[in-house]
């Protein structure tokens, strides 16, 4: 079975009083060494936290933004940091795009004394083509990762990024072992004493304050399965997803498809939007008219509009129809398989408040209990929102879609 390290997520606010680790990268201690010792100064966003400001970190010159760190007690294994993403950043031209390349790759020269190695524009153990520059000493090793689409008014910058290590092999493995075979997802599942069902180990992807959800989901179960070549940053460029935007489930159920032929697994469609919200509308009116409540029109969206009673009358307000779906989650939980789940937060009160008001997102199911009738779920806020409960007949009403990644 597959044993991940554990990740921090720090999240950098601008500030003279920079976090320098450029010594400690070149002398290869930050591998050695605590965080508290090779960071001091940076306050770690612990899983408790929901909100830290830090000090910039930095190597050197170059001025990092988000940064993923695999640990084993709090010692790092490897490290990514952003430099560029077009989620947190917006766009930017080609010609400032090339420049954060440029002045990063003469930054790593001079540090680090050696020339970088470069990998023209390829696809090798990545989702997405990336241009790649590498540099290896007798420290470390730092692998520049660049990926953009198109040329002059067609340029489309995605991100440029950082991975760091001790060594090649860690690098590319990025804490991680190999993936896992699909009969050993069943080693995840949790059966606890009142009847809740749900599975452990599903990694955290912080999506931030960008509209990524659905990428940052994505990711999270490629993680689960030991694919952790295909991170969020990149699922994002796959499914054409926006910033301030997110993505929308025709170019996620058509991206999924492609990629997951690359990645040993099979996507696979339980409950389509498009068809979901024609059958709720139509059903919503009906019960809406005996209710004398304002209807849908077909130019409204019943998830964005609907009265909560309502909708919950429509779609759970039968027993059999709680039952079927609560049977449905529980056959794909059972085999260790995480459920994509796309929903309108914001219709019921969830027992965390959510980063945003109503509006689309996606999630995770990861467990239930048929006794209670609830759910067990989670959201890529944080570990503040890893696992978190919810009535199913709510669940069931708040769903646009639902779809599985499963493992050939």
């Amino acid at each position: 079975m597959m044993r991940h390290a554990a990740f921090f997520i720090i999240l950098f606010c601008a500030t003279a009083l920079g976090v320098d680790i450029s010594t400690h990268v070149k002398s290869g201690d930050i591998w050695k060494e605590s965080m508290q010792k090779t960071m001091q100064g940076a306050r770690i966003k612990r899983p408790d936290a929901e909100h830290v400001l830090t000090p910039e970190l930095t190597i050197g010159s170059i001025t990092t933004g988000e940064v993923v760190i695999a640990h084993k007690d709090l010692t790092p294994i490897s490290m990514q940091a952003m430099l560029y993403n077009k989620g947190d950043d917006g766009t930017i031209d080609e010609e400032r795009y090339n420049s954060i390349i440029s002045d990063t790759r003469t930054a790593i020269d001079e540090l680090t004394g050696v020339k970088a190695k470069y990998s023209g524009n390829n696809k090798r153990n990545s989702a997405v083509k990336l241009k790649t520059w590498e540099w290896k000493w007798e420290a470390g090793v730092i692998r520049l990762e660049a990926n953009s689409t198109g040329k002059k008014k067609k340029f489309q910058p995605e991100f440029i990024r950082l991975n760091l290590a001790a060594d090649a092999k860690t690098l590319s493995s990025g804490g991680a072992s190999d993936s896992v075979r699909r009969s050993e997802l069943r080693d995840n599942i949790v059966t606890e004493d009142d009847g809740t069902v749900w599975l452990k180990g599903i990694p955290m992807v912080d999506q931030g304050q960008k509209g990524y959800c659905m990428p940052a989901t994505l990711a999270r179960i490629f993680a689960f399965y030991g694919m952790d070549k295909v991170d969020q940053h990149s699922l994002a460029d796959l499914c054409d997803s926006s910033g301030s935007d997110g993505t929308t489930p025709k170019g996620m159920e058509e991206a999924m498809k492609n990629v997951c032929k690359s990645f040993r697994s099979k996507f696979i469609v339980l409950e389509d939007c498009a068809t979901t919200a024609k059958s709720v509308t139509d059903l919503y009116n009906k019960q809406a008219k005996r209710d004398d409540k304002q209807l849908i029109t077909p130019m409204s969206s019943v998830f964005e509009c609907a009265d909560a009673d309502v909708l919950r009358k429509v779609r759970a307000g039968k027993a059999n129809q709680v039952n079927k779906w609560l049977k449905d989650i529980k056959k794909h939980v059972d085999t260790g398989t995480p459920v994509i789940w796309l929903v309108m937060v914001g219709i019921y009160q969830e027992e965390i408040p959510l980063p945003q008001q109503r509006g689309g997102h996606a999630r995770l199911i990861i467990g239930y209990n048929l006794k209670k009738q609830t759910i067990i779920y989670t959201d890529s806020w944080g570990e503040a929102h890893a696992r978190k409960t919810m009535p199913a007949a709510n669940a069931i009403s708040m769903t646009m879609g639902r779809y599985v990644i499963r493992l050939r």
